[in-house]
């Protein structure tokens, strides 16, 4: 399906703080909601097919956020599970969160923010991917969130990790200026694009 292209929402003379405003009432407000996840779940399923990993850290979706898990949980049980999934449970004490393993079925509980995480954290594991939601995404693959600043903290001294990052094409901004602690996404997929950073730009769809 043929999609018309939102402009982009233009950074300047906004506080961060706005943008993250105007982005989720954008998101809040989506013309063809279902169609555009429908796109947005095949973009993530070819990457999905492509990924050589044995694990893949992914997030309980909130806010009118992107549903990751439905399309992870189908190609999984489709592929015998190569790989297992871990979510991450948040830390505010800490500034910090850790990603723990769950299967679909398995229990989830209200955490920090409204946010689902697992309700049991029997094993920590380090994902080697990471689905990230965005508020808001730049075409270099600057991403915009809520503005705690865990996903860069927790990918600070995690370089190898493949990050790829899920939005809608109405959230993409232009002149979002980066920030000291902010680490470009690897990828990002929306329902009619797969972007690459520039130095990721010789990478194959799931490429490591």
């Amino acid at each position: 399906m043929v999609f018309a292209t939102p402009s982009a929402h233009v950074a300047a003379g906004s506080t961060r703080t706005q943008l993250r405003e105007a982005l989720r009432r954008k998101r809040d407000d989506l013309p063809q909601r279902a169609q555009r996840e429908a796109a947005l779940d095949a973009a993530l399923e070819r990457e999905l097919r492509a990924l050589r990993t044995q694990c893949i850290g992914a997030y309980c979706a909130s806010r009118n956020e992107y549903d990751a898990l439905r399309v992870l949980a189908r190609v999984g049980a489709e592929l015998r599970w190569p790989w297992s999934i871990a979510l991450p449970v948040v830390r505010p004490e800490l500034r910090g969160m850790r990603f723990c393993a769950w299967a679909p079925g398995q229990a989830l509980r209200a955490g920090p923010y409204g946010i689902e995480q697992p309700a049991d954290c029997a094993l920590e594991i380090e994902p080697e991917v990471l689905l990230v939601p965005c508020v808001g995404f730049a075409e270099d693959g600057l991403r915009l969130g809520y503005g705690g600043g865990y996903y860069d903290r927790y990918l600070q001294h995690r370089a190898r990790v493949l990050t790829i990052g899920l939005a809608f094409d109405a959230c993409r901004v232009e002149g979002l200026a980066a920030q000291p602690h902010d680490r470009p996404l690897d990828i990002v997929l929306t329902e009619s694009r797969r972007y690459l950073r520039p130095a990721q730009a010789a990478r194959p769809p799931g490429g490591a």
